[in-house]
């Protein structure tokens, strides 16, 4: 959860409001005029299996012009919001790239979850350790950058 200004809260949901789109491919912001549709899914149950503790990806249908998109896609960035207040969707990763026409390709991409699908084996670690070491040699394992956020509220 992101903490966003009292003015972000009183404007998102005004139909006035110019909502932006911002997406960086190889760390590179394309152009607004290049994009043409961009749609966050979240598919749940996919395969009709569910575990608790199970935490799904993310998924985003993402149509470019073709002129804008590079020969190797490493990573892709979406951000969203108003004015000078944008709000991170998340780093993804390229699962299929397929042309559209002659000038437009369509993007399918899955959030790092996908990453995390592996049988993790921590006998590598001292133990007693901590949940803390777990989570991070996890991550190192899985190739994701750990974040941490922390909100404070003042009273």
């Amino acid at each position: 959860m992101y903490k966003t200004s009292d003015e972000y809260k009183s404007l998102v949901y005004r139909p006035s409001t110019r909502h932006l789109l911002k997406v960086y491919i190889n760390d590179v912001e394309i152009n607004e005029k290049y994009i043409l549709d961009c749609k966050l899914l979240q598919p749940l149950f996919s395969n009709d299996e569910f575990t608790l503790g199970t935490v799904t990806s993310q998924f985003v249908e993402l149509k470019l012009y073709k002129q804008v998109v590079p020969d190797k896609v490493n990573k892709v960035y979406i951000e969203s919001g108003i004015a000078d207040e944008a709000i991170p969707i998340g780093y993804f990763n390229v699962e299929e790239i397929s042309k559209e026409d002659d000038y437009t390709v369509k993007l399918k991409l899955l959030d790092n979850m996908i990453k995390f699908e592996f049988i993790y084996d921590g006998s590598t670690l001292n133990y007693p350790t901590t949940l803390l070491s777990i989570l991070q040699d996890i991550c190192l394992k899985a190739g994701v950058e750990l974040r941490f956020y922390f909100f404070f509220e003042q009273r």
